[in-house]
């Protein structure tokens, strides 16, 4: 299995920047959950812990369309580097302060996600600049191992950290990974992009509005653009609502304590996630339509959902742990099933020139997107019930699964052959 990485792990500047990416995950997975346990503990609310995620979500609104296509104007490197000695500092002060106001969590939450807005773009396009096309199904494999391994880790260890190092201590460990992240991403190359800002302010703002029209322009054009492109917003959200929500599921359909929840679901789920990711490679290699992963992703998702919400809760304690890890690890298979082979599609039919913008973009309408979701989950959730919203997101998945297998191939051929040899 480790031989189909070689290629990649062999790369120096891939190593660099996925270290940083390493760090910065494993930074925010222990923050998202020491946040939402204190949140939810304080308040016992699952809107206070939606509206976490529209503080998040702000930034991106105000900012991101401008972030993406200033991604693309400038050195990335550069921007990695600020990003994240920027968002370390921010951590640092919130630690030193030694203040837990439900109202500072929120503005720091939103100083994070203001940074972050320059930092995924950058990140996500350094990637294809880093390795060969080739290696970009690997490279995005290593990039959701990474993430999954970040949440198995940082929700893992986040519950034990806070109560034995304590909430400040925790968040000075989280400074320390970003400023090592800082460390690893300042050995990579100088990344300019062709484009330059124009020193004059009018004709600055005129090229940064061009360049953002430009790469909506491209999305909404190309219809094998558009196609990953919304699949992998609607499961990014479905995704954003779920980590939203990880505290209410934890109590209603695992019936486990919150220190607890960690191990026993985002464990199998990462597993499934990095069991998945370590595969897909090697099932494309042979010849595998990104098409028929995905389809067969997001039946096991569908089927996978439906037995959260009307087998587990049913079960006995015992075998509702049982049941419930061996179901959220497939859960966490099927996520991956469907978000590399989109993602590394994307990035293949994408040039280099426009991936910021069409990353950042992403970002930014996933977050945007989001909100009104979040908001009325969180709402609902207190009405109805976590399962309600569970019962949706496998009939999403179920209508994804649908339309794809009876009408995508007809939908994406209407389209301009990108690519005469991609396999899609």
């Amino acid at each position: 299995m480790v031989e189909e990485f070689k290629s990649v792990l062999k790369n120096r500047n891939f190593v660099y920047i996925w270290t940083s990416q390493i760090l910065s995950q494993l930074t925010i997975n222990i923050m998202n959950f020491i946040i939402l346990i204190k949140l939810f503990g304080q308040t016992g609310s699952a809107i206070a812990t939606s509206l976490l995620w529209v503080t998040y979500a702000l930034p991106a609104i105000l900012i991101g369309p401008v972030a993406s296509t200033f991604i693309d104007m400038v050195d990335k490197r550069k921007v990695l580097m600020i990003t994240n000695i920027l968002q370390g500092l921010t951590i640092f002060l919130l630690a030193m302060s030694h203040m837990t106001s439900i109202f500072i969590l929120y503005e720091v939450v939103f100083i994070y996600s203001l940074l972050n807005q320059f930092y995924v773009p950058a990140e996500a396009s350094t990637m294809p600049s880093v390795l060969k096309k080739n290696d970009l199904t690997r490279g995005n494999g290593l990039s959701f191992i990474t993430q999954q391994a970040s949440l198995v880790l940082g929700f893992g260890v986040a519950g034990l950290l806070n109560h034995f190092l304590g909430f400040d201590n925790t968040l000075y460990l989280c400074a320390l990974f970003l400023f090592m992240a800082f460390l690893s991403v300042s050995f990579l190359p100088e990344l300019k992009s062709k484009l330059t800002i124009p020193p004059d302010i009018i004709l600055a703002i005129k090229s940064f509005l061009d360049n953002t029209l430009e790469g909506y322009r491209f999305i909404k054009d190309k219809r094998r653009i558009i196609a990953p492109f919304l699949l992998l917003l609607g499961f990014q959200v479905a995704l954003t609502i779920v980590i939203v929500s990880f505290p209410v599921i934890a109590k209603e359909i695992f019936d486990i304590n919150l220190n607890a929840a960690g191990i026993f679901i985002v464990i199998p789920a990462a597993l499934g996630a990095m069991i998945s990711a370590f595969n897909l490679p090697r099932l494309i290699k042979k010849g595998w339509r990104k098409k028929r992963i995905i389809e067969n992703s997001l039946m096991i998702l569908t089927i996978t959902i439906a037995t959260l919400v009307f087998v587990i809760p049913e079960l006995s304690y015992v075998y509702r742990i049982v049941a419930g890890f061996i179901t959220v690890f497939f859960a966490g298979l099927a996520f991956v099933g469907v978000a590399i082979p989109s993602q590394t599609y994307m990035q293949e039919i994408t040039s280099h020139k426009l991936r910021g913008r069409v990353f950042g973009n992403f970002w930014f309408l996933t977050t945007v997107v989001s909100v009104i979701p979040v908001v009325f989950s969180g709402t609902i959730t207190e009405i109805f019930g976590v399962r309600f919203f569970l019962f949706i997101l496998a009939a999403f998945a179920f209508t994804v699964f649908i339309m794809s297998t009876k009408y995508a191939d007809s939908w994406l051929n209407k389209d301009e052959k990108i690519y005469t040899d991609s396999r899609s």
